[in-house]
């Protein structure tokens, strides 16, 4: 078989784990992506994966065998790009390698979400979250504005490159510190609605439901990393709550 078109298949199974990692799909499902591109073009593959890193070998008819290391140093939640992707390779069989390569680019890069519906996705989430939380229109309204102060202060952090640990820190004490504002200002009845409402547009839900999918699926280390990621969000966020509540309460606020 041509070495050559080994070396495309390669780094198009390459390509496909890595648009699935890099935004929040599973281990097993890159795993499972990854050899499905390699078995349709004849090769026998092995890949391991890891929230950081793709492993990828493959050995073709004659027993000569390529391998490929991936380095994954970003990872977000694009839910969209993950299904297009798991889609492309779910329908192989109807494509060929130029068709799957040029697929592939044109899916990774998809511009993200504006820094717009950011903001309204972070502001209608927290607004609602009031509703669910039984808050009355003051409350809708703080939540509101929380998640938007929320949403601007993640962008600041993400420009400045602070990391997952002090974006969730910062955007805690944010959402907690404006939620005291406006219960210090007499704006709401409390602060608690509107603290736990916009606190729960940080939450990484989706992060904790794959860790749970790749530890029943026996990716056991994967599924664990995962799971301290989360811990780790859990902690920062609650971190950056606790200091803001702290300083307010010494200010002689009461929630």
């Amino acid at each position: 078989m041509d070495k050559q078109f080994g070396y495309r298949v390669l780094n198009l199974a390459g390509d496909v784990g890595e648009a699935l990692l890099e935004n929040g799909s599973e281990v097993y499902r890159v795993e499972n992506s990854v050899c499905a591109v390699a078995e349709y073009f004849g090769f026998y593959p092995q890949c391991f994966a890891t929230l950081t890193c793709i492993i990828i070998t493959f050995e073709n008819s004659e027993g000569e065998i390529i391998s490929l290391v991936r380095r994954v140093k970003s990872r977000s939640t694009n839910l969209d790009k993950v299904y297009k992707v798991f889609s492309l390779i779910k329908n192989i069989e109807r494509y060929d390698l130029e068709v799957l390569e040029k697929a592939i680019k044109e899916i990774t890069s998809e511009k993200p979400y504006s820094f717009l519906i950011n903001t309204a996705g972070n502001c209608i989430g927290a607004s609602f979250f009031s509703i669910l939380f039984l808050g009355g229109m003051s409350d809708f309204v703080a939540s509101f504005l929380s998640g938007l102060v929320v949403a601007i202060f993640s962008k600041i952090s993400d420009k400045l490159s602070l990391g997952t640990f002090f974006t969730n820190l910062i955007c805690g004490f944010m959402a907690t510190a404006s939620a005291c504002f406006f219960h210090y200002t007499g704006f709401t009845n409390g602060a608690s609605i509107t603290i736990i409402s916009t606190l729960m547009i940080l939450v990484p839900g989706v992060a904790f439901i794959n860790s749970m999918r790749d530890i029943f699926a026996g990716d056991l280390v994967t599924g664990m990393s995962r799971l301290m990621e989360v811990a780790m969000i859990g902690t920062s966020i609650a971190v950056g709550s606790g200091v803001a509540l702290n300083i307010f309460l010494r200010l002689g606020g009461a929630i």
